[in-house]
């Protein structure tokens, strides 16, 4: 499911708006006027999208789905699942996994 390298480089606004050809603040701001919400947002929204399909999918431990969505604190990983889904993602795991 995951691409394990896709993670490993956690790409900066500031080397977004230079790959664009845009300073960041007009990056930021037709990103959001494209997708609604900011980046940061949008990525910690995707990465946990990601996770929550891993915890289902695939046989790793909290800290390995923690890393391979680019997590290098287990912790942190797991605030930032409770804040999207609003459950613990071993919680998660228990509800939803067959």
């Amino acid at each position: 499911m995951s691409n394990p390298n896709f993670f490993k480089k956690v790409t900066k606004i500031e080397e977004l708006s230079k790959q664009y050809l845009m300073n960041t603040t007009t990056l930021k701001s037709v990103f959001k006027a494209v997708y609604g919400m900011p980046i940061a947002s949008y990525m910690k929204e995707y990465r946990m999208k990601l996770a929550s399909n891993m915890l289902l999918q695939e046989d790793k431990s909290i800290s390995e789905i923690a890393a391979a969505v680019g997590y290098k604190s287990q912790s942190k990983f797991t605030s930032a699942f409770r804040d999207i889904f609003q459950i613990l993602p071993t919680a998660y795991q228990k509800l939803y996994r067959n």
